[in-house]
């Protein structure tokens, strides 16, 4: 696999919310920097960037325009990945109980 997707998912665990365990909704934005750089932040806070991407300036003559467009491909990518490790530990956690009776 091209890309470790072992890494632990910080999640709110121990919270009396219904919907503790699961991320919170945010907004992300992908912007880009005076430098050329694509960054992806959080629309609602003005912190450090989430994630850099930064094409060489080879690839950015090779790509032209297509900077942007690849920059989301890849943003998208890294989010599914994200989304599927969420679902499968959420039916894990659903699914894997032992049942109290059985039919």
């Amino acid at each position: 696999m091209p890309y470790d997707i072992d890494n632990d998912i910080e999640v709110d665990s121990e919270s009396t919310d219904q919907f503790a365990g699961f991320a919170k909704e945010t907004t992300l934005e992908l912007v880009e920097a005076e430098d050329g750089k694509l960054l992806l932040r959080d629309a609602e806070q003005d912190e450090a960037p989430l994630m850099t991407i930064d094409f060489s300036d080879k690839l950015k003559e090779l790509l032209g325009s297509d900077t942007q467009a690849i920059g989301q491909h890849m943003i998208h990518a890294a989010i599914q990945v994200i989304m599927q490790k969420q679902m499968s530990k959420w039916h894990a956690h659903v699914y894997d109980k032992e049942p109290t009776h059985y039919s």
